[in-house]
């Protein structure tokens, strides 16, 4: 009995042991666990912090919404949007019209810098002169699309789906560039960088909606005093208004779609337009009608919350912003400065300018500068009106019967067609707002005026490098009609390891592991040597901004 006892007692001591064993072995592992539990929520807290940014973008429209003080539109959403965040007052696209800005926005650079001033390079004929061939505009060498600076820094970039730079688009600058676009396909953990551009506030719309629901009356409306006063004009007008409201619809589906999936939270959401209204003597113009635009930032953490920012700004300066608002740097030669985020130094500028050339197939050679409460204007083909004979716009009712009644015109509206003009035009913006009453004659402004000259000069040296070149010189110096193309790139195998390369300088690289090779499809955007599996097909395609993309290059890992 004796002999059992200890051995019992033995036993349990054994057991006992055992037992802490394994129970500090289980802490140890629980311990280990949890260790690689809070590594990973560490690592995902970390990529939340790079926050999303969703870019939306009406095209044609002056800030014509409540948000802005208009008393007549009808933007609950945009104007939600503006209560939640930052609202500029003083935002400018460098011209007044689609593709040279959009030319800005995806380079940081003034379209006059680069060449890519005329609209447009590319496209159909009725969108250029007779005999003047498309061409891309060819940026220097280490200048790039902007987004490719967020790609190399694991940002996931879409674009639905506007994408007329000036210069094709290419497989290097978005992850995604089409109608289904969206931040939806990301890859998980990726923060993701996504435009959408919304059609419906467009010109064109003031004539493909005219049977569609009136959101706004004409009887509501009061058109500016350069425009028809009539039922034409306003019908117009009050279609231009319910366009808006359509677009304002769009903006809120997005906005709910980001907050079912829970992203809200962790989303810089801007709203801005690409140009001025869409009315005729608004859009192309150099005036405040042509350039003025809405601009909406909205931070997830509350920040700025119902605040105005009255810093005047151009549209270069949004790429650089965006970079610095998602931590990355702003390259040195961006015309453009950073106005928000961790590289903010745009204190505002002193004044902004707007430059005109060809319209379509028609020319004019204009400059706008505005500082805090004038605008000058210097017309270098003061022998034409500042009317231009574009086709396209020719579908707009009001346009047709502005033409047709010009000898019943009131004078603010006649002046649009008058020529020979005056030289040199100078408004007192602040006080005339519709810019109608040229003070170029005031002796009384004469201090303003020689300050606005010697900008514009300073405008022309340091930011129109090709004033003096007809379109066909230029297309000669910086111009691509499809004859400059990337060397296709090379793919040097170490190990398991592929190194990819060009010898075009400047160009970006992107690549496919066993995808299908359609440029249409995802490339992923190379930044280090690729990591390659037994059996793995390597596609690989170099791009540079105005160059015709190169060869396919591929290789099988044996």
């Amino acid at each position: 009995m004796k002999e059992y006892r200890q051995m019992k007692l033995c036993d349990y001591s054994v057991f006992s042991a055992v037992k802490k064993g394994v129970v500090e072995l289980q802490l140890k592992l629980k311990y280990m666990m949890l260790l690689a539990i809070l590594l990973c929520m560490s690592a995902t807290l970390m990529a939340e912090e790079r926050p999303n940014i969703l870019l939306l973008i009406a095209e044609d429209i002056n800030p014509y919404l409540g948000c802005y003080g208009d008393k007549v539109a009808k933007s609950p959403a945009i104007d939600k949007l503006s209560s939640q965040g930052i609202q500029f007052t003083r935002m400018y696209s460098p011209v007044g019209v689609c593709a040279p800005s959009r030319a800005a926005l995806m380079t940081g650079m003034f379209p006059t810098s680069i060449g890519a001033n005329h609209m447009r390079t590319g496209g159909g004929l009725i969108a250029r002169p007779y005999r003047m061939p498309s061409y891309q505009v060819m940026l220097p060498a280490g200048m790039k699309a902007f987004t490719e600076y967020l790609r190399a820094d694991g940002y996931f970039c879409t674009n639905n789906r506007k994408k007329d730079y000036q210069f094709e688009n290419q497989p290097t600058f978005w992850d995604e560039c089409h109608g289904e676009a969206t931040w939806e396909h990301r890859p998980e953990g990726k923060p993701f960088f996504a435009v959408f551009t919304y059609l419906e506030s467009h010109e064109q719309k003031i004539w493909e909606s005219k049977n569609d629901t009136l959101w706004v009356k004409p009887d509501e409306v009061m058109p500016p005093p350069y425009l028809l006063n009539d039922s034409v004009g306003k019908t117009d007008f009050a279609i231009m208004y319910s366009n808006i409201y359509r677009m304002d619809q769009r903006v809120a589906n997005e906005i709910y779609k980001l907050e079912q999936a829970g992203l809200r939270d962790n989303t810089i959401i801007i709203f801005m337009s690409d140009n001025g209204g869409p009315m005729p003597r608004q859009k192309r113009s150099v005036y405040e009608r042509g350039n003025h635009i809405p601009f909406i930032v909205v931070f997830p953490d509350d920040k700025m919350v119902g605040t105005k920012d009255n810093r005047m700004l151009n549209m270069a300066d949004i790429p650089p912003t965006i970079l610095s608002l998602a931590g990355i740097k702003p390259p040195e030669y961006m015309d453009g400065k950073a106005f928000l985020g961790k590289y903010a130094d745009n204190p505002g500028r002193d004044y902004i300018f707007s430059i005109r050339e060809r319209m379509d197939a028609d020319y004019d050679k204009q400059i706008a500068v505005r500082d805090d409460q004038f605008r000058y204007v210097r017309n270098y083909l003061p022998q034409r009106p500042e009317y231009l004979n574009i086709g396209f716009r020719m579908n707009i009712p009001s346009m047709v019967k502005m033409l047709e009644t010009k000898n019943s015109l009131t004078p603010e509206q006649a002046s649009w067609f008058i020529y020979p003009r005056p030289k040199e035009e100078l408004y007192f913006t602040n006080k005339d707002v519709h810019e109608m009453n040229n003070l170029i004659e005031s002796l009384e402004y004469n201090s303003e005026l020689n300050k606005l000259r010697k900008l514009a000069d300073e405008v022309e040296e340091k930011y129109w490098p090709y004033k003096d070149l007809t379109e066909y010189e230029l297309i000669d110096k910086i111009g691509n009609t499809g004859t400059v193309k990337v060397e296709a790139p090379d793919i040097k195998i170490q190990g398991e390891q592929a190194i990819l390369s060009t010898s075009t300088k400047g160009a970006s690289i992107v690549y496919q592991i066993n995808g299908d090779g359609d440029i249409r499809s995802h490339w992923t955007y190379y930044t280090k040597p690729i990591e390659l599996k037994k059996g793995d097909n390597l596609k690989v395609i170099a791009a540079r901004a105005g160059y015709e993309r190169s060869e396919l290059t591929e290789y099988i890992q044996l």
